[in-house]
């Protein structure tokens, strides 16, 4: 009983992180269409990223002998987005509920190559987020605990 538990939490982490990149490439569509002009490959750097991830997890998903789930036609905005300022908080925002997932992922799965693949997702997050705090001048730019909702 315990195998088949795990089975399904790890499962569910997979799913569950394939929909948060989905949603982070959806929502960077619209980071790019109000983002300052000179940020224009940062963006595209990110939402690069993003896919890269989420075709990775598409993989371990059907490795695994489970169904990924395709992308939604769209996802819902936190907030509206109306200029740069607005652009580049909605980025913050992504990486880190993006954080957010993988910190929950790396708790839910048991192989080394799993918890690896979510370290290293949660690092990411965390790292452009940052930047992008940092660029809106928020203080502090970096969490002590990245991933963790309640900081």
């Amino acid at each position: 009983m315990i195998i088949s538990h795990t089975r399904r939490s790890e499962s569910s982490a997979l799913l569950t992180a394939i929909e948060s990149e989905n949603a982070a490439i959806f929502a960077y569509g619209v980071v790019a269409a109000f983002s300052n002009p000179a940020r224009v490959n940062e963006v595209a750097t990110h939402t690069a990223a993003h896919r890269a991830r989420r075709d990775a997890l598409v993989a371990l998903s059907t490795d695994a002998g489970e169904t990924p789930p395709t992308a939604a036609a769209a996802y819902e905005i936190p907030f509206p987005v109306t200029d740069a300022v607005t652009a580049a908080q909605l980025a913050a925002q992504i990486e880190s509920d993006t954080a957010v997932i993988y910190r929950a992922f790396v708790e839910q799965v048991d192989t080394d190559q799993l918890r690896t693949f979510g370290i290293d997702g949660l690092t990411d997050a965390a790292i452009r987020g940052a930047g992008w705090r940092s660029a809106l001048g928020t203080a502090p730019a970096t969490s002590a605990f990245p991933g963790d909702p309640t900081s």
